[in-house]
């Protein structure tokens, strides 16, 4: 039997995905009680587990292992592969428990990290061992990986370490694997996530994502379209995104959807069909989402009236900063103007703001001012 803190499957598994700690919790107390779901590592979890492998997923953050608790798991699972999404959080982390573990053990690694530094990655001989350097979405190039590690060699964007030697990932073009149909992939299975659906508040939420690939170009951002070329934008159609909340909402009763990619309130045209959709179909669902500051200032008040009618409590926007000099210098696209002209329509029509602000840019200023239009109203 497998240790009970490793998610979604029993018995001898072909992949156990990892989710790094953000910190050593042998050494230091873990003091939040939430962490957003690992949502990408639970799609390749989905995706592969239906394709007939058995995944594991264990996620050591909201577990709150200590570095050598996450390698004694893995080495006491014996999977045939580990998987690492890395980051630049936990990349010292991911980096220490892949060299703690069993030499026989098979590894792939993924992320954000993977794709901005794949080089320096694959050379870095703190990891010990890589055989699999999977960029970008992995999902449908997982799967094949699992059935025959010898694929790898035709398989788009990855690399790996062979003896002294490197391959590196080449960005050639296949559409069906490196930007899937995103509509056409399975639902998330959430048996794979700690902490969703998660109770707040008297409620239970979920996490979504309503797209994938983002048009935008922020500077600080490892999403902007310029550092991704081989990601197309994709958002799932209005129905597929009823479908899968009416799922949630039937088999585990929750009541509210959390929106976490940057695009579902991104495109006026496309924000009007699918609220559109969500009032015609009637879920008795509330639901919070990211929003484009430049995008919410250009829409008409009827658009914002129904973002409320469709279930919408609250949204979050990427502020980062206020100045107009540093917002330029950042290339986010906004005004210092246009912060406040949306946080006061938003307001206004019930729907509450979080915002999200770079540690160092922002300024006391903006935010007493936007405190003090959400107080007035």
């Amino acid at each position: 039997m497998n240790d009970p803190r490793i998610l979604g499957a029993e018995g001898r598994l072909d992949l156990l995905l990892v989710n790094s700690p953000l910190k050593d919790y042998g050494r230091t107390r873990r003091v939040n009680d939430f962490t957003l779901p690992t949502l990408g590592l639970g799609y390749i979890a989905t995706v592969a587990a239906e394709t007939g492998f058995n995944v594991g997923l264990l996620d050591s953050e909201v577990v709150g292992l200590s570095l050598s608790e996450t390698v004694g798991i893995v080495n006491d699972a014996q999977p045939r592969w580990a998987g690492f999404n890395l980051l630049a959080p936990t990349y010292g982390h991911s980096r220490t428990i892949l060299a703690g573990l069993d030499p026989g053990i098979s590894v792939m690694l993924g992320g954000h990290q993977a794709k901005a530094m794949p080089r320096e990655i694959l050379e870095d001989h703190g990891i010990p061992r890589i055989d699999a350097l999977v960029v970008g979405e992995a999902e449908t190039r997982v799967p094949l990986l699992l059935a025959d590690i010898e694929s790898r060699s035709s398989l788009p964007s990855i690399g790996w370490r062979n003896g002294g030697g490197l391959t590196m990932p080449q960005m050639r073009g296949d559409k069906a694997l490196l930007a899937p149909d995103i509509d056409a992939m399975p639902f998330l299975d959430r048996k794979y996530l700690a902490q969703d659906p998660y109770p707040d508040a008297g409620e239970l939420e979920s996490a979504m994502v309503a797209s994938r690939g983002c048009p935008f170009d922020c500077s600080f951002c490892g999403a902007a379209v310029s550092a991704n070329p081989d990601v197309s934008i994709r958002m799932r159609s209005p129905d597929n995104l009823i479908a899968e909340m009416a799922t949630i909402r039937d088999r585990y009763g929750v009541t509210r959807i959390r929106f976490v990619d940057d695009l579902f309130l991104a495109n006026s045209k496309i924000i009007v069909r699918t609220l559109d959709a969500f009032v015609q179909a009637n879920l008795p669902l509330r639901w919070d989402a990211t929003g484009r500051i430049n995008v919410l200032d250009k829409v008409p008040n009827d658009t914002i009236d129904l973002m409320v009618a469709s279930g919408c409590r609250e949204v979050a926007l990427g502020i980062e900063a206020g100045s107009d000099r540093l917002l330029k210098h950042i290339d986010k696209k906004i005004s210092v103007a246009q912060i406040i002209r949306v946080v006061t329509r938003l307001c206004s029509a019930g729907i509450s703001v979080k915002g999200y602000f770079i540690l160092g840019v922002w300024s006391r200023h903006l935010l007493e001012r936007i405190e003090f239009e959400a107080f007035r109203l």
